[in-house]
């Protein structure tokens, strides 16, 4: 990513579009470590819920949700993490993802069902753990249930 990054920003400084691997696991469920796409355009107007890539001061980059956002800075945390990380400054914003790919195919950021999608991850981040945890569990269970019937005759 270092070496892209003043491609990257150039093309979206200039109001183009760009496309990248998502790496990491701090956006999953949504984005998976070197699976999933990212089309990102430039941050013009920022909202709660948007995905941005940002670069923190440490020069690292880093693409997590807005969950809060006032004239100079904005809230952001990954869809895997409670810990907010505030104070994000706008002049430190990059872009936004405009879609993304899940199963296969791309999603619009602008789909209302991902709009119900990142409201409800948002309003769950209090409890993100255990929901998380709950959905493991549940999806050890089923995968067991499914080897059982598999070994049927």
């Amino acid at each position: 990513m270092a070496d892209l990054s003043p491609l990257l920003e150039e093309v979206i400084c200039s109001g183009g579009q760009a496309e990248l691997t998502a790496t990491g696991r701090s956006m999953r469920p949504m984005l998976w470590d070197g699976k999933s796409k990212v089309r990102l355009a430039p941050a013009e107007c920022l909202r709660r819920g948007d995905v941005i890539l940002y670069r923190r001061p440490s020069g690292a980059y880093v693409l997590h949700r807005i969950t809060a956002v006032t004239e100079t800075s904005c809230t952001c945390c990954g869809d895997a993490q409670c810990i907010l990380e505030q104070g994000v400054g706008r002049d430190c914003v990059i872009a936004k993802a405009l879609a993304f790919t899940w199963r296969g195919g791309w999603v619009e950021c602008a789909n209302p069902a991902y709009g119900l999608y990142w409201r409800f991850w948002l309003a769950v981040r209090p409890v993100r753990r255990l929901v998380s945890g709950v959905y493991r569990r549940l999806r050890r269970i089923v995968g067991r249930r499914k080897d059982r019937v598999s070994d049927l005759p």
